[in-house]
């Protein structure tokens, strides 16, 4: 199949991408409103729910870069690049902090069923991070090589509508 004949399907990819990535923050939002950062059982949960909550927004993007070569289009490229590089980041930077947090919370329950729980819910937290951090950092690379690949073949001519001898 070519190229083109998938083309038509990349607006309805991206839009179900957007959706995936919005709703699971929309989702949270209400969980960690009001805002408390001098609370470390608020940041702890925050993270939390950030890191566990980022499966389907990861999915997304990754469905939005697709989106994007199929519609070759650099800008949805550009955006699938900001957005996953973003979402990394934020997920680095809340790792270090539902660790640090994490580790002072966890002394702090004497209960030994209480600290199993604990180290349960700190250990799916884990995995889930460490699956969702590399995937976007690899969604990251790859939408903006595309975006420069487009760019490349754009500068070349290859993307023009005329074609010489053939058919549409």
């Amino acid at each position: 199949m070519k190229l083109e004949v998938a083309r038509p399907l990349g607006l309805s990819i991206i839009l179900v991408a957007a959706f995936l990535i919005v709703v699971p923050f929309i989702n949270v939002l209400p969980t960690v409103i009001p805002i408390r950062l001098g609370s470390r059982d608020w940041r702890f949960g925050t993270w939390g729910f950030y890191l566990t909550a980022l499966t389907m927004p990861t999915l997304g993007c990754g469905l939005l870069a697709l989106g994007g070569v199929l519609r070759r289009s650099r800008p949805v490229l550009r955006v699938v690049f900001l957005v996953a590089s973003i979402m990394a980041l934020l997920a680095v930077l809340g790792l270090a902090g539902f660790l640090i947090d994490g580790a002072a919370l966890r002394g702090a329950n004497p209960d030994p069923g209480a600290k199993r729980l604990f180290n349960q819910g700190i250990g799916r937290t884990l995995v889930m991070a460490g699956l969702a951090i590399p995937a976007l950092v690899a969604i990251a690379y790859a939408s903006i090589k595309g975006a420069a690949g487009l760019e490349q073949e754009t500068l070349a001519g290859k993307d023009s509508k005329i074609f010489v001898g053939g058919t549409f």
